[in-house]
């Protein structure tokens, strides 16, 4: 078949006109995206629409976690697009985590077309459902045409697609866009008038009657409890939570990232590592009821007690998911955070939330009594310190592994409405720094990143982003020649340990913050650090190297979780 190459061109083009043109109306006008050939036109689409910004990052990987932190912060969908072949599938990590976690992302791949398929061709592969069940959707969008028919298929697929990208469950979508060349037009360009069909939004109309049930389903259950317990998630914000729990004497775990742990909250409890581990007390402080509100928090110390505890136990996740990892049986229901207000206890101790918040401010004065003290290496103060002193409104993105363990455990409660954020889906390294860039990215306040050496060394490439990067972010690495984690498995007694577990680095970061253009500072005590926190850089980004020790950090943090009341 003999196909005219400027009838090709001139498709191409208007694709992507078409592309920009449906996205444009969807109000999402962010696109961050990898160099290649194959993906012309959906480049040229997006970047000659003045409504978008477009943000060229080298390499895939960076681009997708700056992209998912950008969506975290915003709540809003991203755009990404790359070219064919092994492009896409450095996105993988990211689309995990994304899909884990809930956050919304358009993934637009350019492919090659259906002859050039399965025949050796280069930059090809099967990317046909590349990403299985971690996206919400996949669209296999049909080659260019000049024609209002396909043009309508494709903007239908762009709107189905969105509204599956934000359905209950929210996450990424991809979109895998075959051209073939010629990809520009030797003749002047031209365009078709489009008749876009109508969003249908009726999608995302609420189940009233099935709100209303659960509703009374939950207040059945939770109308004889005397003593209940809430935990309350990530994503449990503090609108819905006050007004439902102000008249209630019910404590309140705060998970490491809970909007609660920076908010006025008489009942909340931040110091439940401590209390948990303290038999004498939870022997005669046994809970009839636990409420969860999303994820677990990440201690293991919370999860087995609840586990043994007896307790009744209902889940409330609003994506309609399971996330509950226990053995115990419990109830899970869908209900949005929102409706929360509408479930009313009758019969809760008045003293039971005092009992627990007393032996709190004990073990918190004990505490941070000692956090007070010089303590010149241990890597936990960074986030009682962070807790003082960061910025009121700031953001705070924390990385796996220790530092999110160190905010649970070390976080000051207090009234600074600091955002916290952290990749908690499936719990990795990978993406810290591009994540935090994201988050930071074109964001009106200063942006923090708590990180590890070998978290900021998996992900430095996302530095590359930094040329065009406005914002302000500051992160704070925290080097302890390794793995620090490891450091609690039984295998560090094995002669394999170093090398094989917790794989120390040998890196000059203050080379690498030359190479990348970066400030570098490395504080030479605890006070030089509080300056650093309470002035963060105005614009661009900062690396603030700690030096620690990970065997007496081991030893430090062993003792301050001990500290009963």
């Amino acid at each position: 078949m003999k196909i005219d190459p400027e009838v090709t061109a001139e498709a191409n083009l208007n694709w992507g006109k078409a592309v920009a043109d449906s996205f444009a109306k969807l109000g999402i006008f962010d696109v961050f995206f990898s160099p290649g050939s194959r993906s012309t036109p959906l480049i040229l689409g997006f970047e000659r629409n003045t409504n978008f910004s477009t943000y060229p990052v080298l390499d895939e990987r960076s681009a997708a976690f700056i992209a998912l932190g950008f969506s975290k912060r915003t709540s809003k969908p991203t755009i990404l697009v790359c070219t064919s072949g092994s492009a896409l599938t450095h996105w993988f990590p990211a689309v995990v985590e994304a899909s884990h976690s809930g956050i919304p992302l358009f993934l637009l791949s350019a492919d090659r077309p259906p002859e050039l398929q399965n025949c050796g061709a280069g930059q090809t592969i099967n990317q046909i459902n590349l990403f299985g069940s971690f996206v919400r959707s996949f669209h296999q969008i049909c080659l260019p045409e000049l024609k209002t028919k396909p043009v309508n298929k494709l903007i239908n697929s762009i709107n189905e697609a969105f509204l599956n990208c934000l359905g209950q469950n929210p996450g990424p979508v991809h979109l895998n866009f075959p051209f073939r060349e010629p990809f520009l037009s030797s003749k002047t360009e031209t365009f078709i008038d489009l008749d876009y069909p109508k969003l249908n939004t009726k999608f995302f109309a609420p189940d009233k009657n099935q709100y209303a049930q659960e509703i009374k389903s939950i207040s059945n259950e939770i109308t004889n409890s005397n003593k209940p317990i809430i935990i309350a998630g990530e994503f449990a914000q503090p609108d819905h939570l006050l007004k439902w729990l102000n008249n209630y004497s019910i404590p309140v775990f705060c998970d490491s990232l809970s909007p609660l742990r920076n908010i006025n909250f008489k009942n909340r409890i931040l110091r439940y590592e401590n209390l948990l581990r303290d038999k004498a007390f939870i022997n005669t402080h046994s809970p009839d009821l636990v409420i969860i509100l999303g994820p677990l928090p990440t201690s293991k110390t919370l999860r087995q007690w609840i586990d043994k505890s007896g307790s009744k136990r209902i889940i409330i996740e609003p994506r309609g998911i399971n996330v509950d990892p226990l053995n115990s049986p419990s109830s899970k229901y869908s209900l949005p955070y929102e409706y929360l207000e509408k479930l009313i206890f009758r019969k809760v101790d008045p003293n039971w939330a005092n009992k627990w918040t007393s032996k709190e401010q004990i073990i918190s004065s004990i505490l941070f009594t000692t956090l007070s003290e010089e303590l010149p290496n241990f890597e936990g103060k960074l986030s009682y310190l962070l807790s003082l002193h960061i910025p009121i409104n700031c953001q705070l993105h924390v990385s796996n592994s220790m530092p999110i363990r160190d905010v649970e455990w070390f976080w000051n409660a207090g009234d600074k409405r600091i955002r916290l954020y952290g990749n908690r889906g499936v719990n990795g390294i990978d993406g810290t720094v591009g994540t935090a860039i994201g988050i930071a990215h074109k964001s009106c306040v200063p942006t923090f990143l708590l990180t590890g050496e070998l978290g900021f060394l998996h992900d430095s490439n996302a530095l590359l982003f930094s040329k065009q990067f406005e914002g302000s972010l500051n992160i704070f690495l925290i080097n302890n020649k390794g793995g620090g984690i490891f450091e609690n498995l039984n295998v560090v007694e094995q002669p394999e340990f170093e090398k094989c577990f917790v794989t120390p680095q040998d890196c000059n970061f203050e080379n690498l913050c030359l190479a990348h253009k970066v400030d570098f500072k490395q504080p030479k005590n605890w006070n030089e650090v509080v300056t650093l926190i309470q002035n963060p850089i105005k614009q661009g980004i900062r690396i603030i190297e700690l030096k620690t020790d990970r065997k007496s950090d081991k030893e430090m943090r062993q003792k301050l979780l001990s500290i009963r009341a």
